[in-house]
């Protein structure tokens, strides 16, 4: 017996090799295909065309875009109201270019102890009072000594309604949740 490949032998691995490589070509061409699609109708791989902040095209590097710097220049950019404490409404420079970009806090001429500013605004060129730095506490409950959060001195209509609520156990939560959803799967 002759451990001899033959002639024929070879000839039909040949011939199975190429039909195999006849079926990875014609999917490589189907591929091909879809690809040429795609970048036809405007799709590339991996590449980004453009990222725009507000309109501005961005800067793309490596098929990456920093978007770091241009939200910061833009907040940088941004009007911002800030705080300026002046002497009196009279010290308000109207003409000033950024005037409408300040909340002036003018030192209270009046007797209240707890209120120690007014405040105003450039508001279409004119100076607005918009309010004070006066907190009004009055309608707030005052610490007790001897009593904290958990104290139950409410009155009994409302101490009768919460003790009628019906809460449900974890118990009966995880079966609700159980039937709604099926068994839990105890694997991470």
């Amino acid at each position: 017996m002759s451990k001899h490949t033959t002639l024929d032998q070879l000839k039909m691995l040949a011939q199975r090799s190429k039909t195999e490589i006849d079926k990875v070509d014609a999917k490589v061409d189907t591929l091909s295909g879809r690809v040429d699609d795609l970048v036809t109708a405007g799709g590339e791989p991996n590449v980004i065309t453009a990222v725009k902040n507000n309109g501005t095209a961005l800067a793309i590097t490596d098929k990456a875009v920093d978007i770091g710097a241009s939200i910061a220049a833009a907040v940088a950019a941004a009007d911002h109201l800030k705080r300026k404490i002046v002497a009196g409404v009279d010290a308000i420079d109207l003409a000033a270019e950024d005037a409408d970009q300040y909340l002036y806090m003018v030192p209270k001429t009046g007797s209240d102890a707890d209120d120690v500013y007014d405040e105003y605004m450039v508001l279409n060129g004119a100076v607005e009072h918009v309010g004070n730095t006066k907190v009004d506490l009055s309608g707030y409950v005052q610490k007790e000594t001897g009593k904290g959060l958990s104290t139950n001195d409410f009155d009994n209509d409302a101490k009768t309604k919460l003790d009628g609520i019906d809460m449900a156990t974890d118990a009966e939560v995880i079966a609700m949740l159980t039937e709604v959803f099926g068994a839990a799967d105890a694997t991470p």
